[in-house]
């Protein structure tokens, strides 16, 4: 019989105190001002509950960033499927922004910081891993090199994402995804 383990509510819960408290912090400092002090204090955490789960603050930025940028990706359901009509796909692109625009703490602090670059490497890379994925189901532009047309696309989609954010999230997630899939299109980007 194969059993399946739960994490602990408690654990979970106490993984989410010590996450808050260190985007709230990376929001008001920068991450070498921040210590495990600190976290632990605003997280209302000993230290070595923090070392229990992390093995340094570096060790927490890192999980955080996977963690979002993976549930991003799972919880949106982004799998672009080239054979379906146009609106299916600002329906994706949608669920991405509404994800951004729940996790704003989150994206904002990351993208708010000297420390941007990690972040924005880490997204890039998961954003062409998605793109040359769902790309190679089909032959689109066979007449032009797939990896610009990935480098291209994920670029655009990132830093579309980063100016929107930034800029306090000034339009809704549904017009930024219509926006955006119009500026794939005029550029023709999916064409095959």
């Amino acid at each position: 019989m194969v059993t399946e383990t739960k994490t602990d509510r408690r654990i979970l819960r106490t993984k989410e105190a010590i996450n808050k408290a260190f985007l709230e912090l990376f929001t008001e400092k920068e991450l070498e001002q921040i210590t495990i002090n600190d976290i632990s204090e605003r997280a209302n955490v000993n230290r070595g509950t923090i070392y229990l789960h992390y093995t340094d603050k570096y060790d927490l930025l890192d999980k955080c960033i996977e963690d979002h940028l993976s549930n991003m990706f799972v919880a949106c359901s982004v799998s672009i499927d080239f054979n379906r009509d146009k609106i299916d796909l600002i329906d994706e692109l949608t669920s991405v922004f509404d994800y951004f625009e729940a996790n704003f703490l989150f994206f904002s602090a990351m993208i708010s910081t000297q420390r941007t670059s990690v972040f924005r490497e880490r997204m890039l890379q998961i954003v062409v891993a998605n793109l040359n994925e769902k790309l190679d189901q089909r032959d689109i532009h066979r007449s032009m090199n797939k990896e610009l047309i990935v480098q291209f696309t994920a670029s655009a989609f990132v830093g579309t994402t980063e100016w929107w954010i930034r800029n306090h999230m000034p339009h809704s997630p549904q017009y930024m995804a219509e926006q955006l899939w119009k500026l794939f299109e005029k550029h023709d980007v999916y064409a095959r």
